[in-house]
């Protein structure tokens, strides 16, 4: 247990009890339980959902074949026209001004008299 050893654990109990004192110790106690059942639950939950959604994901897997895959091909027109429009809109022409914008500053100008 997170390699603890028994000398490790005993001396953790004698602190804690020096610490807490003997009216609040099972307090304590009963209260770290329920957090850890509360924890190992949440996990097991978490646990139980990845292996479910693993699990469905191997089965379409079976049911789909590989050569499904090799059946399907990309259309080259719908490629081509993206590259078109990307064309346009990333490398613009030079002759296109830019626009210039004045800077606007919100600091407060001291005048000197």
């Amino acid at each position: 247990m997170f390699g603890i050893g028994l000398q490790e654990l005993l001396l953790i109990m004698v602190v804690a009890l020096i610490v807490l004192g003997p009216q609040r110790l099972p307090e304590v106690a009963k209260a770290l339980g329920k957090f850890y059942r509360e924890i190992k639950s949440s996990v097991d939950e978490v646990k139980s959902s990845v292996v479910n959604d693993i699990s469905s994901v191997k089965s379409i897997q079976k049911d789909i074949k590989i050569d499904d895959f090799n059946q399907v091909k990309p259309q080259e027109t719908s490629k081509s026209s993206f590259d078109e429009e990307f064309e346009k809109e990333i490398k613009k022409p030079e002759d296109k001004k830019e626009v210039v914008r004045e800077k606007v500053s919100f600091k407060k100008e001291s005048k000197e008299v």
